[in-house]
C-alpha cells in the first residue's frame, strides 16, 4: 500500500485499477460505499476501521496501509482517535512535512466500473504454482487437460497473497485481498470467476465476476488480483480461448519444473506480459 499511496500523491496514472481501486469499485457496485477511514490503537498497535455505508453501516478491520490507500483513492474522510494522535505527536522526523489536502473536484468522485456479464469463450484453468526467475515472480496457470500453460509475471505483494492461499499457510498475513474477501462476505456476495481477457501492449488485462442478488457484476481487474481472490474463494479461473491459443506454451516442461522442486533456470520464462 505504501508504494501505491506514494505514487498517487505524485500524480502517477495507472493504466489498470490497483487492488484498492478494485475494492472501492466493488463496494460502490454492491451499494456499500466507503464513507470514512478511522485510525486507532488497539493494545498499542495501530490499525484502521473502514466504514461502509448501508442500513445499518458496517465496519471492516484493515491495516493502516490499506486504510491510507483507500482514504486517498476514495477521497473519504480520514479520522484518528485521540489516543493514536497522542501516541504519535511530535514523531514526524525533521525535514518531513505532511501532505497538503487534495482540492475537491466537482462531479462524481468515482464511477464504478461494473457492468453486466457478457458472453464470450473462455477456457478453465488451474494454478500450477508460483515460480521465480531472477528478481521476477510468475504465476503459472495450466488448462484442465494439462496441455497448455499460461505464465505471467506479478508483483511481490500479489505473489505473497497468492502464495499464502495456494499453499494453505495458517498465518493470517496482512493482505488487501483478505480485506476484500471480508467486504464480499459482508455484502453476501461471491466470486463467480476470475478471467484474463486480453494482452495489450505487453500488459495483460482481466476481470472479476461477482454474484450478488441473482446477477453477475463484472469489474475490470488486474489478472493478479482476480486470481488471488479466486483462489481465496474457490472460484473458477478462466483465460480467453484465443489468448491461450496464441501465447500458451507446452505444459510438459513446466510440469517437470514443478515436479523437480519449482527451481527455475535463468530466462526460463519468456516475457509475455506483466501483472
Amino acid at each position: 500500500p505504501a508504494s501505491s499511496v506514494d505514487l498517487r500523491l505524485g500524480g502517477f496514472d495507472f493504466p489498470r485499477p490497483l487492488t484498492h481501486d478494485l475494492l472501492i469499485s466493488a463496494a460502490d457496485s454492491l451499494d456499500l460505499p466507503i464513507t470514512e477511514v478511522l485510525l486507532e490503537l488497539t493494545d498499542g498497535i495501530p490499525h484502521a476501521h473502514i466504514t461502509l455505508g448501508g442500513n445499518p453501516p458496517t465496519e471492516l478491520d484493515a491495516t493502516v496501509g490499506d486504510g491510507l490507500a483507500i482514504h486517498q483513492q476514495a477521497q473519504v474522510p480520514l479520522l484518528a482517535t485521540p489516543e493514536l494522535v497522542a501516541a504519535y505527536t511530535d514523531t514526524i522526523p525533521a525535514g518531513k512535512t505532511t501532505a497538503p489536502e487534495q482540492p475537491m473536484v466537482e462531479g462524481p468522485l468515482r464511477i464504478p466500473s461494473a457492468r453486466l456479464a457478457q458472453s464470450d469463450t473462455f477456457v478453465a484453468v488451474r494454478m500450477l504454482g508460483l515460480a521465480q526467475t531472477g528478481n521476477a515472480l510468475a504465476v503459472v496457470l495450466i488448462d484442465l487437460d494439462d496441455q497448455l500453460v499460461f505464465p505471467f509475471f506479478i508483483g511481490f505483494c500479489q505473489a505473497a497473497s497468492i502464495n499464502a492461499t495456494f499453499n494453505r499457510l495458517t498465518a493470517r498475513e496482512a493482505s488487501t485481498h483478505i480485506l476484500f474477501h471480508e467486504l464480499l462476505t459482508t455484502a453476501r456476495t461471491t466470486v463467480a470467476y476470475a478471467r484474463i481477457t486480453e494482452l495489450r501492449e505487453d500488459v495483460y488485462y482481466g476481470e472479476l465476476g461477482l454474484t450478488h442478488r441473482g446477477r453477475t457484476l463484472v469489474l475490470d481487474s488486474r489478472p493478479s488480483d482476480a486470481v488471488a481472490l479466486a483462489l481465496r474463494t474457490g472460484a473458477t479461473i478462466e483465460i480467453a480461448e484465443t489468448l491461450l491459443a496464441t501465447v500458451g506454451e507446452e505444459a510438459g516442461p513446466y510440469i517437470d519444473l514443478f515436479a523437480a522442486g519449482k527451481r527455475t533456470a535463468p530466462d526460463f520464462f519468456p516475457v509475455l506480459g506483466n501483472f
